[in-house]
């Protein structure tokens, strides 16, 4: 649009200078003697006619004793060939000035109708645009307000079962319905429960803290292999122990990268957690680090049953893990949601692949699905 503006002006400037101005500019004045205007002469002429103005204004209503500088300040102009503004001006006549003055107003006219028009336009398209971006702002409102309302319906829906369980073994404890290996047996379903609330509570806490404006990372050099070594040690028992076995292959070379070694352990630890969790007794889990196109890159797999193709597209979403999944092994999907807000807090992603989608040499390896930072 620029671009068109400059293009027109330029055009208007030359047909002004080599065509309008030769031919009238011999009968602006008295005499015949060739005078040689253009464009920018007429435009200075009307900026004098301007400065008459303001002049003019300024005698009438300001104590007299400046007429002296109003002749100072028009005598100062002098036009491009030498003389001055005043003399070339008092050679046009009357009538001619006049037309001249209409002449003048009309080019400028023509001159700024390109920059009208452009602004215009400009301007309709810039409104059009802020229309659409706070449509699409209400858009993303209306499916925060939605989602939270699903996400504090899902909270409550969680919370229920286990307070429900609590207080109805502790109601049969209080009112003594229970014999004494009831009660033993009442006391530790009671404290998996509470145990079962304050997981989730806590889950909930990082989840909105992460998400909160305040929250920041601390990055800091960091041997990430080393990183994710720790990370599968730590769990190492926990896979022992649901009849798992851990397949890792991370380099012995040290690699560094920025990052915030608490929570980046965490989204590993998460990734880890949920193949546990899961799976059968019998998968194997493999965690892998490894470089692809100069790109480090870390893969928490497992051979476990597929995801089910209503549940995996949302699977980083919270409380999307299936109500069948959620009863049985107590899922909320937060520990998934947390770890893609940390990997994006990485500047990096965090993918889900299975089936068809796996990468080749993750299936070869007897591997089914599989969680990829890239």
């Amino acid at each position: 649009m620029l671009l068109l503006v400059a293009f027109t002006e330029s055009a208007l400037v030359l047909i002004f200078n080599n065509i309008i101005f030769p031919k009238i500019s011999p009968l602006l004045f008295k005499d015949n003697a060739k005078v040689e205007y253009d464009v920018w002469t007429v435009i200075v002429f009307f900026f004098y006619l301007i400065v008459r103005l303001i002049m003019l204004f300024i005698s009438r209503y300001i104590p007299i004793g400046l007429g002296d500088i109003d002749e100072k300040v028009i005598n100062s102009f002098v036009l491009f060939d030498g003389n001055s503004l005043v003399e070339k001006y008092e050679a046009i006549s009357p009538i001619v000035r006049g037309l001249m003055f209409v002449c003048i107003i009309l080019m400028m006219v023509v001159l700024l109708l390109p920059i009208i028009i452009a602004g215009s336009v400009f301007t309709a398209r810039l409104m059009a645009r802020f229309a659409a971006l706070e449509e699409e702002e209400k858009k993303k409102n209306l499916l925060y307000e939605k989602k939270r309302s699903l996400l504090l319906s899902d909270i409550a829906h969680d919370l229920r079962t286990p307070i429900t369980t609590i207080y109805g073994y502790s109601r049969a404890i209080l009112d003594s319905k229970a014999d004494e290996a009831k009660t033993e047996e009442y006391l530790n379903l009671i404290c998996m429960k509470a145990e079962k609330v304050d997981e989730l509570v806590n889950l909930l806490f990082d989840y909105v803290k992460i998400d909160s404006e305040g929250f920041t990372l601390h990055k800091e050099k960091t041997d990430i292999s080393e990183l994710v070594r720790q990370a599968g040690a730590y769990l190492y028992q926990d896979i022992y122990d649901a009849g798992m076995e851990l397949y890792p292959d991370i380099p012995e070379e040290e690699i560094y990268v920025e990052a915030d070694k608490v929570q980046f352990s965490r989204v590993i630890v998460n990734l880890l957690n949920n193949s546990i969790k899961h799976n059968p007794s019998g998968t194997k889990i493999g965690l892998f680090l490894f470089k692809d196109e100069s790109k480090i890159k870390i893969a928490v797999c497992d051979s476990g049953p597929l995801i089910p193709g209503e549940i995996a597209p949302n699977i980083f979403e919270p409380f999307k893990t299936g109500d069948e999944s959620r009863k049985s092994s107590g899922g909320t999907g937060l520990g998934l949601s947390i770890a893609k807000k940390i990997t994006n807090l990485h500047g990096m992603d965090l993918v889900f692949r299975q089936g068809e989608n796996l990468p080749g040499k993750f299936a070869n390896l007897g591997f089914t699905k599989c969680f990829l930072i890239r």
